[in-house]
């Protein structure tokens, strides 16, 4: 059977308040840049997270976060997701980023060149 895709995707309720810090405190421009961010620092860490926490909220249409399927790429590319859609991954891998992220800027900022560094470290990066 294969799993139906979301249209919408987004993020437990608590982090979804961390989000809308990272733009607040200006971290990044959009909360959407933000979203993508995570789930690419999450893949770049090989996470394979658990279900997002309730209560869940809608925050992004898929096509704002991936309008050229790219992120839908590279997630089936690199993750094994079973029967779950794709797009349910990646609201797991951004619920992973965006704690991470947020744990980065309790202890002062987020160190970007440093996280460039791990994953070319680690062989992600270009």
């Amino acid at each position: 059977m294969i799993a139906t895709e979301p249209t919408n995707i987004g993020l437990s309720e608590r982090t979804h308040g961390k989000l809308k810090r990272l733009k607040e405190d200006g971290h990044f421009n959009e909360m959407a840049d933000a979203y993508r961010f995570a789930i690419a620092l999450a893949l770049a860490h090989g996470i394979a997270p658990p279900e997002l926490p309730a209560p869940r909220a809608n925050i992004f249409g898929v096509a704002t976060i991936d309008l050229r399927g790219e992120i839908y790429n590279a997630i089936k590319a690199i993750m094994d997701t079973k029967e779950i859609p794709v797009y349910r991954w990646a609201e797991r891998l951004a619920e992973w980023g965006i704690e991470e992220l947020a744990r980065q800027t309790a202890a002062g900022d987020i160190d970007f060149s440093k996280i460039l560094e791990e994953a070319e470290r680690l062989g992600i990066a270009a």
